[in-house]
């Protein structure tokens, strides 16, 4: 196994910025961090100096990137874009129907041999199945929790479904819940028209995620004239059992609603995400082929856009971008922006080896610059 020292770089160690410090490499596991550390014999050297030196980045909500959609394309190509976004750790997210999400899955294990080939692929979401609305999806995906459809989805991952959503409101979604909590899967409130009551119930029976928060959630309809209403999004705000999706764009969700977000749930229930599509990461400009039947504009600061009426179809950050927009668009500090794009999703998924580093912990690692644009990923000890 090759040995690698990150030396002279400014490292996020114990939630701090430590200065001048070197991280040593052994493999695929980082085996300490200190200043002054020597290079072993062999080992490959890199010089991180005027570098920030962090966690990779893992985004846990993802259907494509650049030319290539999860439920269809290049799986291979799709995970070096990952990794060449910064992301060290990601999850596979499904929206077909279930016959094609079964299809999928089983392909992908094979081809990547049970993810050997793409160790930043840590799993699945299905997403579009069972919801109570498709929020611009096609309606027939859609279907109630079906006993014998979950486990021959699950049969199909292999076990590696890590995240799997619903909305509380459809008939059969509390045992839904259940199960998924025996089996140690995520469950995610999302695309719901659930009453404070129904969202309630399904916390109470294991639901800790909302997926991308706001977005696909109904406003409340005033009852009493003059007399404001609360809602889902209130409730979800106040539930310290639930930790919240945001897709940190600026677009989907109003900026004064994610510092809302941050100061009532506090920053370590919040996870930025992509909710990145086919497109999501290209340079600006119009696109045919991402969407049937139209051509999109493509723009990281507006997301994807239907050519011809300007309707808002999807994310266009990337993982980097998010991270960026924590800090530059949402003034938080890179450690705060670390959480929330590293250790906060690694704590959600039990990744007890991702998400920081220390000794001990995958070497999961990315070099930022001043202007923190990404200067090297590694997967395990490797670039990829």
């Amino acid at each position: 196994m090759e040995n690698t020292l990150i030396r002279n770089g400014d490292v996020l160690h114990a939630d701090r910025i430590e200065q001048s410090a070197d991280v040593r490499i052994d493999g695929r596991s980082i085996v300490e961090i200190g200043k002054g550390l020597e290079p072993g014999s062999g080992s490959s050297v890199i010089d991180a100096t005027g570098l920030y030196v962090l966690p990779g980045l893992i985004d846990i909500h993802n259907h494509g990137l650049h030319d290539v959609w999860v439920d269809r394309d290049d799986i291979h190509k799709y995970a070096r874009y990952q990794a060449e976004n910064g992301v060290t750790a990601c999850v596979a997210t499904l929206a077909a129907v279930p016959q094609q999400d079964i299809e999928r899955m089983r392909q992908i294990l094979a081809e990547t041999k049970d993810f050997t080939h793409t160790p930043n692929l840590i799993g699945f979401r299905p997403e579009i199945l069972y919801l109570a609305k498709a929020g611009g999806a096609d309606a027939t995906v859609l279907h109630s929790p079906d006993a014998a459809l979950t486990e021959s989805l699950w049969e199909a991952s292999g076990g590696r479904i890590v995240i799997w959503d619903v909305s509380p409101e459809v008939e059969g979604a509390i045992p839904f819940i259940e199960w998924c909590g025996e089996r140690g899967i995520v469950s995610s409130m999302a695309h719901s028209n659930a009453t404070i009551e129904q969202a309630r119930r399904a916390v109470d029976a294991g639901l800790s995620l909302i997926t991308h928060f706001y977005d696909t959630f109904n406003q409340p309809t005033e009852v009493d004239p003059g007399v404001y209403p609360a809602g889902i999004t209130d409730y979800i705000q106040v539930e310290d059992r639930v930790t919240a999706e945001i897709i940190p764009d600026g677009v989907h969700v109003h900026p004064l609603l994610v510092e809302v977000t941050l100061r009532c749930k506090g920053i370590e229930r919040v996870i930025f995400i992509t909710d990145s599509l086919k497109g999501s990461g290209n340079p600006p400009g119009e696109y045919d082929g991402l969407i049937e039947g139209d051509s999109v504009i493509v723009t990281a600061d507006r997301g994807i856009r239907r050519k011809s009426d300007g309707v808002l179809t999807g994310s266009a950050i990337t993982a980097i971008t998010a991270f960026r927009n924590a800090v530059l668009k949402f003034g938080r500090s890179i450690p705060e922006a670390s959480q929330l794009c590293s250790a906060n999703p690694a704590r959600l998924l039990g990744l007890k080896k991702k998400g920081m580093l220390a000794a001990g912990m995958d070497a999961d690692v990315i070099l930022l610059d001043r202007d923190l644009r990404l200067v090297t990923t590694l997967v395990q000890g490797k670039a990829p």
